[in-house]
């Protein structure tokens, strides 16, 4: 048993391309409550309109009644943008302040969001890390992913795509021959505990400064970008900055 052994046993989790008013409202109440508000009138809300987000989602359900709004509580949330190309960009694992610990819980989730995403045969799955940040860079690579050739820039630094495939990420990180079951209880050794806390640690710290609503010092930028969408006609040539990102 630890410490979120017993919460874990309630939370229903889901991996949606749809969402219902129930659901963003409970979105909006997560992004309020976990002081970035901005994140989801912004750029969430926006996105939902169309059909490339991902969701995948932890969620508490109050007893009664049932239905309407305010009657789910999101615990955590991961996000994936599918692109023109199929590929998807990732955001981490995001949690309620309560579950910032709970690493059963984002490996869970991880676990589902990346089988979602391999079954529906999505080649890739990346993030966008700043160049040179060599700390993410590693833990990306203990993961499973590797460098990729898309650049992005913001008028603060250069961002360079890792990439992989979703079923080398699930068996690098061990998710794949893990029970979702087994991941809420922490029933894990310490090599599999080691995996996934120094990744999920590390991409949290990484996107801090952006969910802070401070661009300037953004070690990772959220998936929430058609990576083949955002290029200028003939592309990008391996090593040349992108579009900006505002």
């Amino acid at each position: 048993m630890t410490y979120h052994s017993s919460a874990n046993e309630s939370v229903r989790m889901g991996v949606f391309r749809e969402t219902d008013l129930e659901t963003r409202t409970a979105l909006a109440a997560f992004c309020r409550r976990n002081g970035y508000p901005y994140l989801f009138a912004e750029v969430l809300e926006p996105l939902l309109s169309g059909h490339g987000l991902v969701l995948a989602l932890a969620v508490t359900e109050r007893p009664w009644p049932p239905k309407g709004i305010g009657s789910q509580t999101i615990e955590a949330v991961g996000i994936a943008m599918i692109g023109t190309e199929g590929r998807a960009q990732l955001t981490p694992v995001l949690t309620d302040r309560r579950n910032a610990t709970n690493i059963g819980l984002v490996g869970a989730l991880t676990k589902q969001l990346l089988e979602h995403l391999h079954e529906a045969d999505v080649p890739s799955a990346g993030y966008l890390v700043r160049q040179g940040d060599r700390a993410l860079e590693r833990v990306l690579e203990r993961a499973g992913f590797a460098e990729a050739d898309f650049r992005s820039s913001t008028d603060f630094a250069d961002y360079l795509e890792f990439a992989a495939s979703p079923r080398s990420v699930l068996d690098a990180l061990g998710l794949a021959a893990l029970r979702v079951g087994d991941l809420l209880a922490l029933g894990l050794d310490g090599g599999e505990l080691d995996r996934l806390g120094s990744y999920h640690f590390a991409l949290t710290a990484g996107l801090t400064a952006y969910l802070q609503d401070s661009l300037r010092h953004a070690a990772l930028l959220p998936g929430l970008i058609d990576l083949v969408a955002t290029l200028p006609p003939g592309g990008v040539p391996p090593g040349t900055p992108g579009p900006p990102l505002t």
